[in-house]
């Protein structure tokens, strides 16, 4: 079995930078939630809190980001759900009110369009991280074809003494 390479790392799932991103963001969510006047709805937060995981995720995780990016956003929204139920009822409301397809299909495009933006954005991250390191190999090749070996140069001469 191998052995993680940093702490909270197992085979490649960030399960310590996820669980911490997920606890922030819907800590916030709630906040939001009790403290804006009127009760900020959870589910216009929905989106945008699975759009900053995805941004939290893919530029830390080194490996399986996009799996990793893609359960973030799924337990997000889960907890997301949970919250919007217990909390602020709206599955009861849009029951009641009849309109419990265009609430089912509004929270399904978000998982929807959060999956599609986290694998729009870690294409680009790769897309840029390779020109980066193209261009940084780029500029260390004219560096090095530009500078002239460096000798080592003595600031201080030694002081002859008078006899």
């Amino acid at each position: 079995m191998n052995a993680p390479t940093t702490p909270g790392v197992w085979r490649g799932w960030h399960w310590r930078l996820m669980a911490w991103t997920i606890a922030v963001i819907v800590v916030l969510q709630v906040a939001a939630y009790y403290f804006v006047p009127n009760h900020y709805p959870i589910v216009q937060s929905t989106l945008l809190a699975m759009l900053i995981v995805s941004y939290v995720i893919i530029p830390r995780a080194q490996e399986r980001r996009l799996a990793n990016a893609f359960v973030a956003i799924a337990v997000t929204f889960l907890i997301d759900l949970a919250l919007e139920a217990l909390i602020e009822r709206g599955w009861q409301t849009a029951a009641a009110t009849h309109q419990l397809l265009p609430y089912v299909e509004l929270n399904a495009l978000y998982l929807v369009f959060s999956f599609a933006m986290a694998f729009i954005y870690l294409r680009l991250t790769q897309w840029s991280d390779r020109k980066r390191a193209e261009l940084e190999a780029k500029r260390r090749a004219e560096r090095m074809k530009d500078e002239p070996v460096r000798r080592r140069v003595h600031s201080k001469k030694k002081k002859k003494k008078r006899r």
